[in-house]
């Protein structure tokens, strides 16, 4: 059970969030604006380690400043059977709710691919399965183990932490260029926030990130 908040401890987890950020947004304009000389193989492979870094960063200051583990939710142990019949619920509930979105978004003529998801595709298949990997590992030990739980100390309301993580995650992609990549994500991030807050365990997130950007980039069949 976490304890309530002291004054200095609610500024100490503010200022974790804000960092957050603005690392994110550092990392995110430098990948576009240093790396555009890059090959594209380097971009993504300088990206996704620059990312590591800063998630280490993160990581350092819930040890050295929060004085308390990356992880607060201790996760919580599952059989096989119960992780793969979460992971094709996960699976189900972004395809709804994504085709939702994805029918919202056509009707309106907003759907466009990705130039970024189009060259991604076309880079070798290590340094993919290496961004892949990072986005679903890193990605969610950010935005789900780090971010929406010290949301949730700030927060007595348990939807706002999922809700505000998720439109982070969500706007994080906007640097692919079109708004199904950031609708799409933020879907991602509701449904992935509602399923940490109940069932504790950020290891079935993280393979369903992997698979759902596994898919997006090796299946050339996805347009979206």
């Amino acid at each position: 059970m976490i304890q309530p908040l002291k004054n200095q401890e609610h500024t100490t987890i503010i200022k974790g969030l804000i960092l957050t950020v603005v690392l994110l947004i550092c990392w995110s304009l430098s990948s576009r604006l240093l790396l555009h000389d890059f090959s594209k193989t380097a971009q993504v492979l300088v990206s996704r380690i620059t990312f590591w870094l800063y998630t280490g960063i993160i990581c350092l200051y819930a040890v050295r400043e929060e004085k308390q583990s990356f992880l607060l939710w201790t996760d919580k142990s599952y059989s096989i059977g119960y992780y793969i019949l979460h992971i094709i619920l996960i699976f189900l509930a972004i395809t709804l709710i994504g085709g939702l979105g994805y029918l919202i978004l056509k009707s309106f003529g907003l759907l466009k691919v990705s130039d970024d998801i189009i060259w991604m595709r076309k880079i070798n298949a290590p340094v993919k399965l290496f961004g892949v990997f990072t986005a679903g590992v890193a990605e969610e030990l950010i935005f789900r183990g780090y971010m929406m739980t010290r949301l949730s100390l700030l927060f007595k309301n348990k939807h706002l932490p999922i809700f505000i993580s998720a439109i982070i995650f969500g706007v994080a992609h906007i640097v692919y260029g079109t708004l199904a990549n950031v609708l799409f994500p933020t879907i991602i991030g509701i449904v992935f926030g509602y399923h940490y807050y109940k069932y504790r365990n950020i290891k079935m997130l993280m393979i369903c990130h992997f698979l759902i950007d596994l898919n997006a980039l090796f299946n050339t069949a996805v347009k979206h």
